[in-house]
């Protein structure tokens, strides 16, 4: 029986290229953004390029990496953003084969990592959750690099550990539980397979997993106890990580049954079999571009455009705080770079505008005829922004309690105003690491 063949790596960097260039020409051409955390992510990198800050309460390094990618390349903001989600979604999906296959890498085996690649369901990962992407990166690095049998390994394994905390606490939090689970049970197993004739020696690595499970959940209890990430915490960690295993976990199967397949059966090495997975990736990316035209998204544009056009007729002031939804606030930052507010402040000034939806032209005018305003638009308070939305001054729906006609507009208010989230503790947590890369904070 012949022995497999070593892992060139040649190949496998090209390939991590070609699909990187491959997945940044797809963005490029489907409608983006969509998200609200890619307009988060977009609207952070054009203040810290501009302003030296950051508008939302997220770990720096991810945005440091795309700032300095652009300042190399000059490009613009959605191409370097694009360009970069490609390259590290690329060599997660690489790394995770990697981490299956160390031996020789054939023809099909990179097929299905480009097939992973462009799943339907996962395909806006890496851009939708751009610092979990670089977390990942810098976990699987771990898992391959991690033997401490050099001096080397010292200076390795602290340094991707360290990358992997500051690209996204949360994702790290998590998937350096599974590598502790993994070392562990792994380290135990060996440690139990030898004895000692004088004296039963203590399994070190199993004592340390124990230890590290009962710090995991005991840190659970603090986190909801202090409500450190908001919405009680367990339940808010627990939904981002179903969130992303719901678009990562389909490509990781991929990929891991291809492996399987690839090494049991032999018949899926043929050119054939190479066919088609090609014919299944062009299929997938044909119905995800599909998908997408029959999909309406919500660009901002009107609601944009309406509030600019309102500072030009001084129906708002650049100086009245605005309260809108994160995802308008991102879009609008980034498209005007006019800064706005999505966490509810503990002394709301008088002039301060909320955002509201379901407020109608017929509502706008019950207001009017209500005596409470004079007849100018500035004196109302209220700015339409599209058919249903609006943005209404505190004072104006502080009058407009006084009138029981209009309680059902007071009623839509208060859900607005219960809407806004407050600060968390991991907003200021976030906020002192901003200041320790040199960014300010505006938030």
């Amino acid at each position: 029986m012949r022995e497999p063949k070593p892992f060139s790596p040649i190949p496998f960097f090209f390939s991590i290229l070609l699909l990187s260039l491959g997945y940044a020409l797809f963005s490029y051409f489907r409608p983006f953004p969509t998200t609200e955390s890619e307009w988060e992510f977009l609207a952070n990198v054009k203040a810290a390029t501009e302003e030296g800050g950051l508008v939302s309460a997220r770990e720096p390094l991810a945005f440091w990496f795309v700032v300095t990618w652009k300042k190399l390349f000059g490009a613009n903001y959605i191409p370097s953003f694009i360009a970069l989600a490609g390259i590290f979604y690329s060599l997660f999906l690489h790394l995770f084969l990697l981490l299956l296959r160390n031996e020789e890498w054939r023809r099909n085996h990179y097929l299905v990592v480009y097939l992973a690649a462009f799943l339907p369901f996962s395909y806006g990962f890496p851009t939708s959750y751009f610092t979990e992407t670089l977390c990942i990166v810098f976990l699987l690095l771990i898992f391959l690099t991690f033997r401490l049998e050099k001096m080397t390994d010292l200076l390795v394994f602290p340094t991707f550990t360290l990358l992997a905390f500051f690209s996204s606490f949360i994702m790290f939090y998590l998937g350096f539980t599974f590598f502790v689970i993994f070392t562990g049970i792994r380290g135990s197993r060996k440690a139990a397979q030898k004895t000692s004739v004088f004296y039963k020696k203590k399994n070190v690595p199993f004592l340390f997993l124990l230890g590290y499970l009962a710090f995991f959940v005991i840190s659970l209890f603090f986190f909801s106890y202090s409500d450190f990430f908001g919405e009680k915490s367990i339940s808010y960690l627990f939904k981002i990580w179903y969130d992303i295993s719901l678009m990562v976990l389909l490509p990781m199967l991929t990929i891991g049954l291809g492996h399987i397949l690839l090494k049991t059966e032999k018949e899926l090495n043929t050119i054939t079999a190479s066919v088609v997975l090609g014919v299944s990736i062009l299929a997938s990316i044909y119905f995800i571009f599909k998908d997408l035209k029959s999909s309406a998204a919500e660009p901002w544009d009107t609601q944009t455009k309406n509030l600019t056009k309102s500072f030009g007729q001084a129906l708002i002031l650049k100086s009245d705080p605005i309260y809108l939804p994160k995802e308008f606030a991102f879009a609008l930052y980034f498209q005007t770079g006019t800064k706005t507010k999505y966490l509810k402040e503990a002394n709301l000034q008088e002039k301060s505008f909320l955002y509201v939806e379901g407020i109608w032209n017929q509502d706008i005018q019950l207001v009017q005829k209500s005596g409470f305003f004079k007849r100018t638009n500035r004196s109302l308070g209220i700015v339409s922004l599209s058919e249903d939305d609006v943005l209404i001054q505190k004072i104006t729906s502080d009058r407009i309690k006084t009138d029981k006609n209009l309680s059902f507009i007071s009623k839509k208010v208060e859900d607005a105003w219960g809407n806004v989230p407050t600060k968390r503790p991991f907003d200021e947590y976030t906020a002192g690491l901003q200041k320790k890369f040199g960014y300010l904070s505006f938030y």
